[in-house]
């Protein structure tokens, strides 16, 4: 049947068909078969391995080359389309070993390497052998004791751990290389460790479940090549390898033993295949394949769909700039890594096999041709592969990540869910929930958190301390159930951490202590002077007609002189009087406008003539208005003046008090929070009077 006939349709089977897909072979579970997977700038390659006494042994490979360009300087942008390139690796490789893959191990690469170099001293316990389960806890714990020293010089960003190698081991000052069996008191473990930023490493998890895959464990790029060309028992030698990929060239450097430092830069094979596109005007991928090609003349075609022939000797005249700069900064980062010219340099990755790199990397580190080496299968060292498998250059660090997972070289990458995202981290086996608050970027000051601030205040001579509101404690809990900072956490865990809360600054209104309802105050004439009576609020000596927060330190009392006898009880006055002309009453209440002279006069005092002082509104001070007999006697903020009279005779009106105390006084009123004409809130054509209390502030 046609097979585009046959979409839509719902398939049946016969018996006979029943009986041959259940006599269909099952995939076997992976088992200690290491699914490898180098996911580079031009390719995907995976490979599968097993660990044996001989060495690493290869069972199978596959390689597929991304049909678009999906990633930049090792770093994945397109991470749906990586994980379709990786799918098909992983379909290959299932389909010809039967195997069902699903823990893969990976190298990260990326732009922004940093590493960190560091010691760590443990007490040995007393008269007990050193043990391999001992040395690899104390390597481990240097790691994480290293990753948590790194955090705090580099909190504005989140870097993952993504590998480390020991350096050294002191035992009670003596360096020793395999201290297992010894006995001693201190033990001292100087690793160094490589760091990428989070979203390179979580770009890269990102594509492998994309592929229906888990991250058994991660490595750095130049580590794993490095353990594929140079074993542990040639790195007494200066050796520095530089694994020159299609979108960075990685170094790392041997000394005394150990791999003591790496390296990273952006230039690359990418750079060759541009510099061929430029020239010739092609696409990415006839530049790649011009490049590649060994062939002693080529015919393509360029942008414009013009055929072209192009020997190899033109090829090599157009790239021979830039294959002088990329020797150039492999020299530079390798002088970086290692300060001078190593004893040896072995080249490996694809963009090694570049012709005539080898002597320009030698002529730019000035050191002996014959020393610099580029990667060929011979130098695959541990690997065990049927002769008909092809392995050159290019797989240095698929392979060598199939052997740094059988050695463990490499390490767990645990995957934690915290705050409901996937974090990735270094399982050292000691992981803690504190140690995870880096990764959220939740910082330790965040999970603790303290009472509001109390308020104090004085209350008609009384002093009142408000508290303030208690704090919410900090949350965690691990899998649901409660936890603290030191809880351990393994892989799968789901941890919940919720920041502490400080609590609210205690606050209060005057309305939390007044009924405001009942606040009139007026002016009445006393002896001739003006006077304020009635029932009012004074905030450290100014009167207050409406409702206000109160603040720290505040003196607030309650004026009640509404009657003529609270008045003068208040003024301490005890001399008899009238009220209008005419003696009062104790309980008589007072009024707007009322006058209060003595029934008996005093004798008359000299008169001071007083000087006008400035008035403050809302911190700006201006002199008082004109001293105009017909305008009316007003309080502004507590300051009594006299408002002149506008020309036409007519009150004035809030806006010309406003106008009068500022240039501006729409920018006044503006930024003013109490804006009350007698308590009330201002109209802006609201006529002043006579004793009206105006608050702006």
């Amino acid at each position: 049947m046609d097979e585009k006939k046959a979409v839509g349709r719902k398939p049946t089977k016969s018996k006979s068909a029943k009986k041959t897909e259940s006599s269909a072979p099952k995939k076997n579970v992976q088992g200690d078969v290491i699914f490898a997977l180098d996911i580079g700038t031009r390719t995907v390659v995976g490979v599968l391995a097993r660990k044996t006494p001989q060495g690493c042994k290869i069972l199978d490979m596959e390689t597929v080359v991304h049909e678009k360009r999906s990633m930049a300087d090792g770093q994945i942008e397109d991470i749906k389309a990586v994980s379709g390139d990786i799918k098909k690796v992983k379909r290959a490789l299932e389909a010809r070993s039967r195997i069902q893959l699903r823990d893969v191990c990976v190298a990260a690469a990326g732009r922004a390497l940093r590493t960190m170099r560091a010691a760590w001293e443990y007490k040995l316990p007393e008269n007990k052998i050193i043990t391999a389960e001992a040395l690899k806890a104390t390597e481990l714990d240097a790691v994480r004791r290293t990753c948590y020293s790194f955090s705090k010089d580099n909190d504005t960003a989140a870097f993952y751990c993504v590998g480390h190698n020991v350096i050294s081991l002191s035992l009670d000052g003596f360096k020793v290389n395999k201290p297992e069996g010894h006995r001693g008191e201190k033990l001292v473990t100087e690793i160094i460790a490589a760091f990428l930023p989070a979203y390179v490493v979580e770009s890269l998890c990102a594509a492998v479940y994309g592929a229906s895959l888990e991250v058994a464990n991660i490595t750095l790029e130049p580590i794993a090549a490095m353990n594929a060309v140079i074993p542990q028992e040639l790195r007494l030698i200066n050796i520095a390898l530089c694994d020159i990929g299609a979108g960075t060239s990685d170094v790392a450097v041997s000394r005394d033993g150990s791999v003591v430092a790496y390296g990273m830069a952006t230039t690359a094979g990418d750079e060759i295949t541009e510099t061929i596109m430029k020239e010739l005007l092609v696409d990415f991928n006839t530049a790649e394949m011009l490049k590649t090609s060994d062939d002693k003349e080529t015919v393509f075609k360029d942008i414009l769909l013009r055929e072209n022939k192009i020997t190899r000797e033109r090829i090599d005249q157009i790239i021979a700039p830039a294959a002088r700069e990329l020797a150039r900064v492999i020299a530079e980062e390798i002088i970086t890594a290692n300060a001078v010219p190593p004893q040896a340099i072995f080249l490996v990755g694809g963009g090694s096999k570049l012709k005539n790199l080898a002597p320009l990397v030698a002529e730019e580190l000035k050191v002996d041709p014959t020393r610099v080496i580029t990667g060929r299968r011979e130098l695959l060292r541990g690997i065990i592969a049927p002769d008909e498998m092809p392995l050159d250059a290019e797989h240095s660090t698929p392979l060598g990540i199939a052997v740094s997972a059988g050695e463990g070289v490499s390490y767990d990458f645990t995957t934690i869910t915290v705050n409901g995202k996937k974090l990735h981290a270094l399982d050292t086996n000691r992981l803690t929930v504190f140690e995870l608050m880096g990764f959220a970027k939740i910082k330790p000051e965040e999970m603790i958190a303290g009472s509001g601030k109390p308020l104090t205040f004085t209350l008609s001579g009384e002093k009142i301390t408000l508290r303030g509101g208690h704090a919410k404690p900090s949350e965690v809990t691990v899998n649901g159930d409660p936890a603290s900072m030191n809880t351990v956490v393994t892989k799968g865990d789901v941890v919940t951490i919720i920041p502490a809360e400080n609590g609210a600054d205690a606050a209060a209104h005057l309305s939390d202590y007044f009924d405001l309802n009942t606040i009139r105050a007026f002016t009445v004439v006393l002896f001739g002077n003006k006077q304020r009576a009635g029932r009012y609020i004074l905030i450290n000596g100014r009167e207050v007609t409406a409702d206000r927060r109160i603040w720290e330190g505040d003196e607030i009392a309650l004026v009640q002189t509404e009657s003529i006898s609270e008045l003068l009880s208040y003024l301490g006055i005890e001399e008899k009087v009238l009220l209008n002309g005419m003696p009062p009453a104790p309980e008589d209440m007072l009024k707007s406008g009322d006058v209060i002279t003595y029934e008996d006069p005093p004798a008359a005092e000299p008169v001071t003539v007083m000087e006008r002082v400035p008035v403050t509104v809302s911190s700006i001070p201006v002199q008082s208005a004109s001293t105009d007999p017909s305008g009316p006697m007003i309080t502004v903020n507590g300051i009594e003046t006299e408002f002149p009279a506008r020309g036409d005779g007519k009150p004035p009106i809030f806006l010309d008090v406003a106008a009068a105390f500022s240039d501006d006084p729409t920018e006044l009123l503006a930024h003013a929070g109490t804006i009350t004409v007698n308590g009330k809130i201002a109209r802006l054509d609201e006529e002043i009077h006579d004793g009206d209390v105006i608050i702006i502030e």
